[in-house]
């Protein structure tokens, strides 16, 4: 009896039409979806059956599997017909970076995807949790970066046991906004019913209760328990093994091999894995265990049976099989070739043990994934050529040394953000002799590993070894030594040796003609001045360093320039520039990379610290997602958590700060010093001035006498509001002691103000004029929220002077700006603090004063939580719309709308979207929002 495979979609009523509507929509739109669940759970049906309906409807399909075996064959998963353009046109191209050639090919297979199509295109990538990573990161971009329209990125993953990166990589795909996660479920014992009636009209209640009892719903053990013996045990992997018994043994090589690829096997490889026995060909398939197909190939009925068979094989018997398929796809190869299939014959002579043959073809993948970009593929090529290598190998003058070879492969897997493995291979492979040809270079890439992993002793240690290996007249080694130095030692306060490792590096870097060293070294000394105090000087040093960045198209370079100009502009209080630079650079590092550079996260970080000091705290907000981090903490949260204690979140603000103190350690002072600062600040919203102030002296015991001093105008601010909290007198001289140069730089006139204005509230006679004047100065930097505290405690110590002529109406004028400023910051707290001291003095303040301002910060309603734009927000949630549609009617992007959409339930404190339609009516927003104008 013939069985439609839409009969067998039972329990997907929900699922299947999203699929539908989305490649319905693809004319206008584009998405991307994860379909995922165990194994049997139905994954592959679902897709399949549903893209099988669009036959003729005019959508192109391209269609990529992985399998167990495919994790180092580049791009594999894609499919042949998206990564042909890559292999064809790789080889003629020239880019100024690995960086750029890496970005070249992510556009290049971006744009098979992208041809005009009118109803669309959908790539369907199968198994996603088995693939290599030069496809993992492209569906990472690719799902970041979806055009507007006519493409569907549909994937499928297995949820088990996967290493701990790949399940990040699912995590941070799963948080993109806008791709739809369809997980799929068990079906109930009715759904089994269904499902096994489709398969057998005359199957009994008692059959499907069995079935049911012993499947719990695993659609796939459904059909093989009521095919078969419903004695055999309930685990998928042992009743597919009670299958397998049944068959010959070389047959159930044969299924195993189907696993082997990343791609269908056609009858010449199946052969070849059978040695010509084609009676045992046909017995894996006329089982049922391998379907045949003369159009796509030969594939087990479902991965898992692929996986059974191979895990059975004996040891010898899996080495045969692979040297059997080695050889056959080794006699295949011609003259044009791609990576990936070069991987392949690699990988089969590999597991074969066939040392001779593994190390060759290893080299050529290696060297064909390095042409084609695919740098992970690449790095894992050479490290399984320098793991294989032999000195008899060197009769091959094209063979390189071992550990040139493990230098090599740790650079191409460090430049693809492997760094624990590529640090683990080095720390393998140098061992303490330097004579070995290649040491030099494998100590300078493994002293910036360990760098990057802070053990700073041992980066050092191999600098110094490196450096004894370095010929005196060699200017471009010299300076690549110099500049590893100068950038070991930043961050670490060692300016003086920063500064004249980064001196040397540009001496050296000079006369070799090294442009990426030259421009390193310019920005390193650039960040030395800005410490220093040079502020012109530091902005001319890194706007050339930040040409050079852009012409070598070096990502931690440009990021690393842009990081150190933010920093400078916002020293010269110039925070629009800041946060623009950090858009334009973010933008620029999108084109050059896949993945999210480290030092992007500072960058991101001192963009949200000047939204911050603007007084822009809703941009800030809105950019919470950006730059995140696949697991830990942010750099940026921090900051963000300052803004979250103004506005009177302090929940949201203690999580923030949660983990930061990994920041927070002794031979860093800068990041000790923001740390101490912020937690200090929490501590006095808590009641807590004796704590916040001993984390402040801590801080400044460390920044004293070192040019962090000369910014830690915040910190001592902070320290002397706790002081006076706690009634320290000592503490508040201790800090002045510590920190006087941190009255400086462009806000010097503002915090000498302040700090004058605090000595007068611990002294118990509170001084009207240092307020004012702090006021003042803090209006004229641009920071309003400065400004708002300094009129607080200006309007304070006028009331206390209640009987000087004219103070009480000084004092309503103050904390009338004060109000309007805090409420167009929704600075909540400190307007409850406004409000709190006008009512004690009896002062009537103009309500008109914060009703009617543009800010979006504040609220619209006294009654409401939500700022203006929210409550438009949540009236078009209300009224249905999407999160694209919400951006369309109110002129922002569907990420924005859907940062708005997560703000409003977590103000409103509801768990869904149907909740916060509810709170609407309450609220009275019921109404369609016109756009803004």
């Amino acid at each position: 009896m013939m069985v439609c495979m839409a009969d067998l979609m039972v329990g997907r009523g929900d699922e299947a039409p999203v699929l539908r509507r989305l490649i319905a929509d693809l004319a206008e739109r584009s998405a991307a979806v994860v379909v995922r669940g165990e194994a049997g759970i139905g994954k592959t049906l679902l897709v399949r059956t549903v893209l099988d309906e669009q036959s003729g409807s005019g959508v192109r399909i391209f269609r990529g599997a992985c399998a167990p075996m495919s994790g180092a064959t580049a791009y594999s998963g894609l499919g042949a017909a998206v990564t042909a353009a890559l292999s064809q046109s790789a080889a003629s191209s020239q880019f100024p970076s690995a960086a750029a050639a890496r970005a070249w090919s992510v556009q290049t297979l971006a744009g098979v995807l992208d041809g005009d199509v009118a109803q669309g295109t959908v790539l369907l990538v199968e198994d996603v949790h088995w693939a290599d990573w030069s496809t993992l990161d492209f569906l990472a971009h690719l799902t970041r970066n979806l055009p507007e329209r006519r493409l569907l990125v549909l994937l499928t993953w297995r949820d088990e046991t996967v290493e701990p990166d790949r399940l990040t990589w699912l995590g941070e795909v799963l948080r993109t906004p806008g791709l739809v996660d369809l997980p799929l479920r068990r079906l109930t014992e009715q759904e089994t019913l269904q499902q096994l009636r489709a398969l057998q009209p005359d199957c009994t209640a008692e059959t499907v209760a069995t079935v049911y009892g012993r499947s719990i719903g695993n659609p796939y053990l459904n059909v093989e328990l009521v095919r078969g013996d419903l004695t055999v045990p309930a685990s998928l992997r042992q009743l597919l093994l009670a299958r397998l018994q049944a068959l010959s043994p070389t047959a159930r090589a044969v299924v195993a091999a189907t696993g082997s690829l990343a791609r269908a096997l056609d009858d010449d490889d199946l052969l070849a894995v059978a040695d010509s026995a084609a009676d045992a060909v046909r017995e894996a398939c006329d089982s049922g265990l391998v379907i045949r197909d003369s159009e796509v190939g030969c594939a087990a009925r479902h991965p898992v049976i692929a996986e059974v068979a191979y895990d059975q094989l004996l040891s010898s018997e899996r080495r045969d099989l692979h040297a059997r398929l080695a050889k056959h796809l080794a006699d295949r190869i011609g003259s044009e070739t791609t990576a990936s299939e070069l991987a392949e014959v690699a990988e089969q002579y590999h597991r074969a043990s066939e040392r001779d043959a593994a190390f060759s073809w290893a080299l050529m993948a290696a060297r064909a994934a390095e042409k084609e970009y695919a740098f992970a593929e690449a790095g894992h090529w050479f490290a399984v050529a320098s793991s294989l290598w032999r000195p008899s190998d060197l009769a091959d003058d094209r063979v390189p040394q071992r550990l040139v070879l493990a230098e090599r492969a740790a650079s191409l897997l460090g430049g693809a953000g492997r760094h624990a493995e590529a640090l683990a291979l080095l720390e393998a492979a140098v061992h303490e002799s330097d004579a070995e040809v290649g040491t030099l270079e494998a100590l300078l890439m493994r002293g910036r590993l360990r760098a990057l992993g802070d053990d700073l002793a041992g980066a050092m240690a191999d600098l110094e070894r490196a450096r004894r290996l370095v010929p005196v007249e060699d200017d471009r080694l010299l300076g690549q030594v110099a500049i590893s130095h100068g950038t070991m030692l930043n961050g670490y306060a060692h300016t003086a040796e920063t500064a004249e490792a980064a001196q040397a590096a540009l001496e050296h870097a000079t006369r070799a003609g090294d442009t990426r060293t030259i421009g390193q070294a310019r920005a390193m000394l650039g960040a030395v001045a800005a410490n220093e105090g040079r502020l012109d000087e530091a902005f001319a040093e890194v706007l050339a360093a930040l040409k050079i960045a852009r012409d070598v198209a070096e990502p931690e370079d440009l990021a690393m320039a842009a990081m150190i100009l933010t920093y400078v502009h916002g020293l010269r209080n110039d925070s629009a520039q800041a946060v623009a630079v950090a858009d334009t650079i973010q933008a620029e590092l999108r084109h050059l990379m896949v993945n999210e550079h480290w030092i992007e996260g500072l960058l991101e970080s001192n963009a949200v610290y000047n939204l911050y000091l603007a007084g822009r705290w809703d941009e800030a907000l809105n950019r919470e997602d950006k730059g995140r981090p696949p697991s830990g903490p942010a750099f940026k949260d921090s900051q963000l958590a300052l803004i979250h204690l103004a506005r009177g979140n302090l929940q949201k603000a203690v999580e923030l700060m949660r983990g930061q103190e990994v920041f927070a350690v002794d031979d860093q002072p800068q990041d000790k010093s923001d740390y101490a600062q912020i937690t200090a600040q929490l501590r006095l919203v808590q009641h807590r001035p004796r704590e916040a102030l001993a984390l402040v002296l801590d801080a400044a015991e460390l920044s004293h006498d070192t040019e962090d001093e000369l910014v830690s105008g915040s910190l001592l601010c902070v320290g002397l509001e706790a002081a006076v909290a706690a009634q320290s007198p000592d503490g508040f001289d201790r800090l002045l002691t510590l920190l006087p140069r941190a009255v400086s730089g462009v806000e010097a006139a503002a915090l000498a103000a302040s700090v004058d204005g605090e000595r007068s509230r611990i002294r118990g006679t509170p001084d009207p004029a240092a307020w004012l004047t702090a006021a003042q100065e803090w209006a004229a930097l641009g920071r309003p929220y400065w400004e708002a505290q300094a009129r607080l405690r200006a309007a304070e110590a006028l009331l206390a002077q209640r009987r000087q002529p004219g103070a009480r109406g000084r004092a309503t004028g103050e904390l009338e700006t004060a109000r309007r400023i805090a409420g167009q910051l929704g600075a909540a707290p400190l307007l409850s603090r406004i409000q709190a001291l006008a009512k004690i003095a009896r002062i009537h303040l103009d309500d008109s004063a914060t009703e009617h301002h543009e800010h979006r910060g504040a609220t619209a309603d006294p009654q409401s939580p939500l700022t203006e734009r929210e409550r438009q927000v949540l009236a078009l949630v209300a009224a249905g719309r999407t999160n694209r549609e919400i951006g369309a009617t109110l002129y922002m992007s569907p990420k924005t709308a859907s940062v708005h959409v997560t703000h409003i339930l977590e103000k409103l404190g509801v768990q869904s979207r149907v909740q916060a339609a509810a709170e609407a009516v309450r609220l009275g927003l019921t109404g369609h929002p016109e756009p803004p104008t």
